[in-house]
């Protein structure tokens, strides 16, 4: 008996050994007191997979409202597009909730008393602009790219933060928006802020799903407004899905959104055909309009290197790609397109230690590598053929 238990706890340790697995990220628990709102704030915060791996990268900021309900499913949407180079790295703060109904509406309602006092959203921006976006910036490497995501009646205050203080979030995300609130107040406002001369450097995503009603005319109602009134610079997306419910908007809506800020934030494929020199134009634009230096993104100059490639310049696209893998040295991905440069080139020997090196830096940062093995595996049969 005793000889079974030693056996299967020697093959339990070696199990063990052998484990790779992790989560991707870091996700902890925060909390500051805020004087604005006289009570503790605590937050749920998700740092991105590469956070710790490259330490001079600073990151765009989701702060997220209901933040019990929307964190899990939010940073496991974002970190899928992340791996799939379809959404920005992002440090995600999620705002738990104390008083829901006080900081999210802007104006006081007695017909809603029974949902709790309402009103507070202006002190509840105050709270973020003056306490928490400071305290935030302090703490964690965070860029000036900011946004807010609602849903319902945070939806509500992500457009009302977009009406009252334009220049306190980068991009916003409302899903479901409750619009109707105090007989649809917030369109008192609308329309001139979307009518103004002045630029508007952000980006807002709408959706809306099976709702109907006044959730559905308010809906409709912003919709002709943005429609008919787009001020200069200034890029939205709407969605209307009547496969989600109002209790699901936010799940589906945030994958639409990430990719959709993504593409709007990215040189055109134009842009990348012209190559570096337009690409880094392109970027140098971007941080006048924003106000902080953003760099060439990795997937861009990538892309740049693939179009050498695809014309058969060999030397200009492992010259990019070998850039990349000095920029990037924490990117598997970087190393396994050079790979695929030294393959093109039918320099197989360097183009086999570079795959063999794709699987060792995978495992450190953590990403799915089976395709990267497939490719190293195809490599060594194609060596094996070239054989005299």
């Amino acid at each position: 008996m005793f000889k079974q238990i030693a056996t299967l706890l020697f093959v339990f340790l070696i199990s063990s050994e052998e484990v790779n697995a992790s989560v991707r990220g870091t996700s902890i628990t925060d909390s500051l007191y805020s004087t604005v709102l006289s009570e503790q704030r605590d937050l749920l915060i998700h740092l991105p997979n590469n956070y710790e791996e490259n330490k001079v990268l600073d990151y765009p900021v989701l702060y997220l409202l209901d933040g019990q309900r929307n964190f899990a499913h939010t940073i496991g949407t974002l970190d899928l597009l992340n791996q799939s180079n379809m959404a920005q790295e992002m440090i995600v703060i999620a705002i738990m909730n104390t008083h829901r109904t006080r900081d999210f509406t802007p104006s006081y309602d007695e017909s809603y008393n029974e949902w709790g006092v309402s009103g507070g959203a202006d002190d509840f921006l105050d709270f973020i602009e003056k306490e928490l976006i400071p305290y935030v910036n302090k703490k964690y490497r965070a860029n000036n790219f900011k946004i807010v995501s609602g849903h319902s009646l945070g939806g509500l205050l992500s457009i009302y933060a977009l009406q009252s203080r334009p220049e306190l979030f980068q991009a916003h995300f409302a899903f479901s928006p409750s619009l109707w609130w105090h007989k649809q107040i917030i369109f008192k406002e609308a329309e001139s802020f979307l009518k103004q001369p002045d630029e508007l450097n952000m980006y807002l995503y709408v959706n809306m799903g099976s709702e109907g009603g006044h959730m559905l005319s308010s809906y409709e109602r912003y919709t002709k407004l943005l429609n008919s009134n787009n001020p200069k610079r200034f890029k939205f997306n709407l969605d209307l899905d009547i496969s989600e419910t109002h209790n699901t908007t936010a799940l589906a809506g945030h994958s639409l959104a990430f990719q959709k800020l993504y593409a709007a934030l990215r040189p055109s494929h134009e842009i990348i055909s012209k190559g570096i020199p337009a690409i880094k134009e392109f970027y140098k634009k971007q941080s006048e309009i924003y106000g902080y230096e953003i760099k060439p993104s990795y997937g861009s100059i990538n892309r740049v290197a693939y179009n050498a490639l695809k014309e058969k310049d060999f030397t200009t696209a492992i010259a990019i790609f070998e850039q990349n893998v000095k920029n990037y040295p924490y990117r598997a991905d970087a190393y396994d397109s050079l790979a695929d440069g030294y393959e093109a080139n039918g320099d197989l020997g360097k183009a086999l230690e570079m795959r063999r090196l794709v699987i060792k830096k995978s495992i450190v940062e953590n990403v799915e590598n089976n395709a990267y093995k497939t490719r190293q595996l195809n490599l060594l049969k194609s060596i094996k053929a070239n054989k005299p």
